[in-house]
């Protein structure tokens, strides 16, 4: 696997332990446009290999409704299971709602800390 770190203006990933961490960055604004973005470089960069990703939220600002659908449905192409890391337990609420709303394809769980969600991904290999 050839996924070495891709970096665009939304977001940065890289594959470690099989897993992709993917971690936005501070201050961002989630467009559709941006969404789009994000998942063609993933899907460009990962190939034919469906990977867990630990996704870090914890620096977008907002993401508009067309972005969230996207993401839910487009986004978990080639993607087994999606641990959100969201940092606080405010935001964990208000993400629990777009996971109700957007139900998204893959298994998805929210965490507070990087440690809990790699753990519950790590959970779910073989």
């Amino acid at each position: 696997m050839s996924l070495k770190k891709i970096e665009n203006d939304f977001a940065k990933f890289s594959v470690e332990d099989g897993v992709i961490h993917f971690v936005y960055k501070q201050g961002v604004e989630l467009d559709l446009h941006g969404a789009i973005q994000v998942v063609a470089d993933r899907l460009k960069a990962q190939g034919n290999t469906s990977f867990p990703i630990i996704c870090d939220i914890r620096g977008l600002k907002s993401v508009n409704k067309e972005a969230r659908d996207y993401l839910a449905k487009e986004g978990s192409s080639k993607v087994s299971a999606v641990a959100l890391v969201v940092g606080s337990p405010a935001r964990k609420v208000m993400s629990n709602f777009y996971l109700a709303v957007n139900k998204p394809d893959v298994p998805t769980r929210l965490f507070i800390s990087e440690e809990d969600a790699l753990t519950y991904l790590h959970s779910l290999e073989g």
